[in-house]
């Protein structure tokens, strides 16, 4: 049984953000910004460790996607607006921020453009902009992000597509979504719960129709409003060197790019199995 509440928080336009908070009630709290076609249900990942560290993760679905209603971003650093509402609505003076994956990015926007907010951000896997290096990625994620460049919204409905056989042919979907992945990831996504989340979270991401993938392809392909450069908390980055869906070299871009941040790589580990013992990397934000 899941451990965790949802919470719906009215915007001034009339509309809903989805906010899922798992852990410790009245602990320090975490922002967790989720991956690309993903969903605030990912919190639940990192709910255990979250309870033995004594935090409270707060994760919210972006705009279009999840249980969260449309609202237009011109670009990435605009979701820090989105990211203070939520606070805010949740009593919440400051935070740490948790950025996974495609997610990276929308968490190191919240560092540079609310610092008097922000305890410390910790980045897993972040994907860095449309200029750093593919090489490294498979050959699958090459061509999903030149998709996005030239046509985010065509992107965004092609991957709602494959939400179709990630409802009714669930075999299907992770034999598609892990071909080309490393070993390791694979064998991360087989078991039972892993492969269970997945699937949640990327049926969920599509709730609402594809608008907000396709929206999170678009800011994240255009420059974001907001440089690396002028985030001043402290930062750790934590990435697999077997990581086929977003390259090492990203991690160590974001690492040059944020002053004083401490990266750490991890022998042997992809894009998904980092995640299967999220204490160690939580433990940065818990301290």
């Amino acid at each position: 049984m899941r451990d965790g509440t949802r919470t719906d928080v009215r915007r001034a336009d009339g509309g809903v953000t989805a906010v899922e908070v798992v852990g410790e009630p009245d602990a320090p709290a975490v922002l967790y910004c989720h991956g690309l076609a993903d969903s605030r249900l990912s919190a639940y990942d990192v709910a255990g460790a979250a309870r033995a560290l004594g935090l409270r993760v707060i994760a919210p679905d972006r705009p279009g996607t999840g249980g969260t209603d449309a609202r237009r971003l011109r670009r990435v650093a605009d979701w820090a607006e989105e990211a203070a509402l939520v606070m805010d609505a949740l009593d919440v003076g400051t935070v740490a921020l948790l950025g996974v994956s495609g997610g990276g990015a929308f968490a190191a926007a919240c560092a540079s453009l609310l610092p008097d907010r922000v305890r410390g951000l910790l980045l897993v896997a972040p994907l860095g902009p449309p200029s750093w290096t593919t090489r490294g990625m498979t050959g699958g994620q090459r061509v999903s992000l030149a998709i996005a460049r030239h046509a985010p919204a065509f992107g965004g409905w092609f991957l709602g597509r494959l939400a179709v056989p990630a409802r009714r042919a669930p075999g299907l979907f992770v034999r598609l979504a892990t071909s080309g992945m490393p070993a390791v990831d694979r064998r991360a996504l087989a078991g039972p719960q892993a492969r269970a989340s997945l699937l949640a979270n990327y049926v969920r991401a599509f709730e609402r129709g594809s608008g907000g993938v396709g929206q999170d392809l678009r800011v994240l392909t255009r420059p974001w409003g907001f440089d690396l450069q002028s985030v001043d908390v402290p930062t750790w980055i934590h990435h697999g060197d077997a990581d086929t869906t977003v390259p090492l070299a990203h991690a160590r871009r974001f690492a040059e790019a944020i002053p004083d941040a401490r990266l750490h790589i991890h022998p042997g580990e992809g894009h998904f199995s980092i995640l299967a013992a999220p204490e160690r990397m939580l433990a940065d934000l818990a301290a």
